[in-house]
């Protein structure tokens, strides 16, 4: 038995040095992977037919809806948003364009601390409250821009928090958690909606805004539950121009469509360099 206690406690230890390293090397693993996608999207669209000016605030927009995401994430896991938490979701967050759609998840799964049930809670719920507060925005915005029936949706937004009482006294994530995250995540996908407007202003000038910003919320929903699309590719952008066709012309937003997709890309890539740096936690 000792014995066996002081291996734990040698393995332990080689774990604590190596630690450090290994975040490193997630790091630059998941900056390759990110440039190797925004490589591929930058071959789809026809840059010279682009307003240059309106991604500048596109791409602002995109990196306020990363942050706020990856904040939703530390909200959860800690009850407040920390830097380790942030650079963490960051790092393992670009694994989601691996195969199988579900490497992001799975590992948060992994780094997140807490018993078996708590962990599967809580990456849970980061994905629940962010589909809801998705569908929450999205749905609204096209009620308003002629849709009434997509208006039910925003109920959604109250959905985390009523499931969180079923969770409270068996892991972190209660109520309060639940509606704090459900507020980060509604703000997220506000600022995701107001860069697709900006992008497809830049493909097809200012038309129908409302329609733009909740067609890219639903879309954004839709490629979260199709797991088997790594990170939606392909099919956030089908659904985009599916629920755009006779608003505007469907070369316009499949173009629009493609470039959001590089601009949320670069955006990614920038937030991963500034806050996704391993840093070393400071207290629980």
């Amino acid at each position: 038995m000792v014995a066996r206690e002081s291996a734990r406690g040698r393995l332990g230890a080689t774990v604590a040095r190596l630690l450090p390293a290994l975040r490193v090397v997630g790091f630059v693993a998941a900056l390759g992977v990110v440039a190797a996608m925004a490589v591929g999207a930058a071959r789809d669209v026809r840059l010279q037919d682009l307003r240059w000016w309106l991604l500048v605030p596109a791409a602002l927009a995109a990196v306020a809806w990363w942050l706020l995401l990856a904040r939703g994430w530390a909200l959860l896991v800690r009850g407040r948003a920390t830097r380790p938490d942030v650079s963490t979701w960051c790092r393992t967050q670009a694994l989601r364009y691996l195969p199988g759609g579900i490497w992001a998840p799975a590992s948060r799964l992994v780094v997140v601390d807490g018993t078996a049930l708590d962990r599967v809670s809580t990456v849970a719920a980061e994905n629940v409250i962010a589909l809801c507060a998705a569908l929450a925005v999205g749905g609204p915005a096209l009620a308003l821009a002629g849709a009434p029936w997509w208006a039910a949706l925003v109920v959604l937004a109250a959905a985390p928090v009523v499931a969180a009482r079923l969770t409270a006294s068996r892991s972190r994530v209660d109520p309060d958690r639940a509606r704090r995250a459900t507020v980060n995540d509604v703000a997220a996908f506000g600022a995701y909606a107001a860069s697709a407007v900006l992008v497809q202003a830049a493909i097809s000038g200012w038309h129908h805004p409302l329609a733009v910003a909740g067609a890219a919320a639903i879309a954004w929903s839709a490629g979260l539950v199709v797991v088997i699309a790594p990170s939606g590719i392909g099919v956030r952008e089908l659904v985009y121009v599916a629920l755009l066709a006779g608003v505007l012309p469907k070369t316009d937003a499949a173009a629009a469509a493609v470039t959001m997709r590089l601009v949320t890309i670069a955006a990614e890539a920038a937030v991963l360099v500034i806050a996704g740096r391993p840093a070393a936690r400071t207290g629980a």
